[in-house]
């Protein structure tokens, strides 16, 4: 039986284990804090050196633990050596924001314009000089069930930031777990992938689109001023990149469960509508 061990226990680990579990791994999370545990899912404390450095030198690794405020990854800080002996697959999974402006693919030469951006560049070297065959996959804005921008839009908020020109870049959780466990299980070793949907639209037009499906408020446009928002919005909305892919759907071969992202909104949206109804 294949056995794969998460690195973290966020957003992206619980839908990257279901998906795991489906295809018949074995699987164990790595987490700080163990709570609220699955059925069939081993967990192990962070801090639980022996066992930890046992499982991450014998089994698939796919580590969803972001960057510390230096910017190194303690993964590599504790385990550093387990990592450099694994000789399964590993998948880091960093950020686009490892890129500048402009389209980008795998051969683009990174160049992040902002502290998130670098220290996530340093988090891949950092796992680069630790194991020559670690696979970095550059996720794009996740998204999915209770994560989305018509959560807060249901919740009363319906102001929608409007940069004019900017461009999203989004992958549906579900979508992002599933290629993650189809890399593996095709033995693919390609250094650099970016995972992203690749369907350019607009923030706003998705959200209206949403709206007038359901026949909701309209959105109320507020334009980006970035005197007027968080460091991490404005991390978010000063560079404009549009992500390719020269591995997905070329000799990766992946069909996208929700390639249009107005419609996935659309079906998360009306799910969250349906549970907030009978609540």
């Amino acid at each position: 039986m294949n056995k794969l061990t998460i690195l973290g226990n966020g957003y992206a680990a619980q839908f990257l284990s279901k998906e795991a579990l489906k295809k018949g791994f074995e699987v164990s999370i790595i987490t700080r804090n163990i709570t609220k545990p699955k059925k069939n899912i081993h967990y192990l404390n962070f801090h639980d050196s022996n066992n930890v450095s046992k499982n991450l030198t014998t089994n698939h690794i796919i580590s969803t633990i972001p960057p510390d405020g230096d910017g190194n990854d303690p993964v590599i800080v504790k385990y550093g050596n387990s990592i450099a002996s694994n000789k399964n697959h590993m998948i880091y999974l960093s950020a686009t924001s490892v890129y500048g402006n402009g389209e980008v693919n795998e051969e683009t030469i990174p160049d992040p314009k902002s502290k998130r951006g670098e220290k996530r560049l340093n988090a891949e070297k950092d796992w680069n000089q630790r194991n020559k065959n670690i696979s970095i996959f550059r996720v794009s804005g996740i998204y999915g069930p209770k994560r989305h921008p018509m959560m807060k839009y249901i919740n009363g908020d319906n102001k929608v930031i409007v940069k004019e020109g900017f461009i999203s870049n989004r992958i549906h959780v579900e979508d992002l777990s599933a290629i993650a466990i189809k890399f593996i299980l095709e033995n693919h070793h390609d250094h650099i992938v970016n995972v992203s949907d690749q369907n350019i639209i607009k923030n706003y037009d998705a959200i209206q689109y949403v709206t007038n499906k359901l026949q909701l408020k309209e959105p109320i446009i507020v334009k980006y001023n970035p005197e007027e928002v968080s460091d991490m919005l404005k991390t978010f909305y000063e560079v404009n990149r549009i992500v390719k892919s020269k591995v997905i759907n070329h000799h990766f071969v992946y069909k996208m469960k929700y390639p249009d992202y107005k419609k996935a909104l659309l079906e998360l949206t009306k799910k969250k509508l349906k549970l907030t109804n009978k609540s």
